[in-house]
């Protein structure tokens, strides 16, 4: 592909760019600009907020959050319509929710005074805490699978990050490290729970990991001189990066759920950074294909790199990708189309960072007094 084209291969795919629907930002109230977005308001109380996941049917978490120095974050969920919901702290005054399965279990953790502690909680909204071993603390879930696996990171009692496997029945498993390292986290899961996907380091490099089906730590590319992940599928594909041999350079590859390696197209010696891998194996990210310029970037399932011309952070199935240009939410149809949404009143900036499949996408914009809200759109 050369440099200055930025126009992806034409293909059939299910969101298409002349039919667009948007929720209005009050229930039930339809917006004189079909583009804007629904506010995913604070609590009553707070002042700003943040989507940190969204599922299908559109079900969002994130924090709503008062102050500054300090910030105040307390665990809440929007509804498809953009209805905030308090999510309980027992315990504790503040939390964050940080992921949400199918089944509208969120995961996230809850901070007492003195100590993190996960948290999951149910479609109802009730909160579960994971118990944790002695002298383990700072831990927080981080990612959720469909069948309600949780897992994330914790201290351990010798001060080394492990990352925690924390299963519906109220198992709790340290996943440890390879062996001699002494630092790992959990990057993800897959949605059946079967694959976890991890990044372990000790001081001279890095190595991509996962676990299969609760089995022990693999190296993903025991061969190479040094492997990371970023991102793992709902299916369990993993996206990052390898590097060959000591001193060379890092290049974006992708491990399948059987562990196959493959290599994503990239024509430079300069880093990428991967930001989402979708079902189907779509990954967008940022790097520099063609120095000196830093360029977003999407690759397809078979490796192909293509440009585009804004800020990309997230992809769907089908290959549509959303981020933001020219401070507007954008959507990147994989045809080649182009849709921007619009800001809230008062605000000067919108940003996507989630889309899901069927059409919902969440992000963020500004809001008067210079105070960021969780937003979201619909699209059909």
């Amino acid at each position: 592909m050369t440099r200055n084209s930025a126009t992806r291969r034409r293909r059939a795919c299910s969101v298409v760019a002349a039919v667009l629907v948007f929720a209005g930002a009050t229930a039930g109230t339809a917006h004189a600009d079909p583009l804007a977005p629904t506010d995913l308001a604070p609590l009553p109380g707070d002042d700003q907020s943040m989507a940190l996941a969204v599922n299908e049917a559109g079900t969002a978490v994130g924090t709503s959050s008062v102050g500054r120095d300090p910030r105040l974050d307390h665990p809440v969920r929007w509804d498809a319509a953009g209805h905030p919901t308090a999510l309980p702290t027992p315990g504790a005054s503040q939390g964050q929710a940080r992921a949400i399965n199918s089944s509208g279990v969120a995961a996230g953790y809850v901070l007492t005074p003195t100590i993190a502690i996960p948290a999951r909680w149910d479609a109802g909204g009730q909160a579960t805490l994971m118990p944790l071993p002695p002298g383990y603390h700072n831990a927080m879930g981080e990612h959720i699978s469909d069948t309600g696996v949780v897992v994330g990171e914790w201290v351990t009692p010798s001060d080394q990050t492990h990352p925690f496997r924390w299963d519906p029945d109220g198992t709790v498993t340290d996943l440890g490290t390879l062996p001699g390292d002494v630092w790992c986290i959990a990057t993800g899961i897959s949605a059946d729970g079967t694959i976890i996907s991890g990044l372990d380091t000790n001081p001279v490099k890095a190595h991509s990991v996962r676990w299969v089906n609760g089995g022990p730590i693999t190296d993903l590319a025991p061969a190479a001189w040094a492997s990371a992940n970023n991102v793992i599928s709902k299916t369990g594909t993993i996206a990052g990066h390898l590097t060959d041999v000591e001193h060379g350079t890092s290049a974006p590859v992708t491990w399948d759920r059987d562990g196959t390696l493959q290599r994503l197209d990239w024509p430079s010696p300069h880093p990428s950074w991967l930001s989402q891998i979708s079902p189907t194996g779509y990954v967008v990210g940022t790097g520099y294909p063609y120095p000196p310029e830093r360029d977003s970037v999407l690759w397809d399932p078979q490796g192909n790199l293509y440009l585009i011309d804004g800020n990309v952070a997230g992809v769907d199935s089908f290959g549509n990708s959303v981020g933001d240009a020219q401070n507007r939410a954008t959507l990147w149809y994989e045809n080649g189309g182009r849709t921007q949404f619009g800001i809230l009143p008062g605000g000067t900036y919108s940003k996507a960072t989630w889309i899901t499949d069927s059409g919902y996408i969440v992000g963020n914009a500004d809001a008067p007094g210079w105070k960021m809200h969780a937003v979201s759109w619909k699209i059909q």
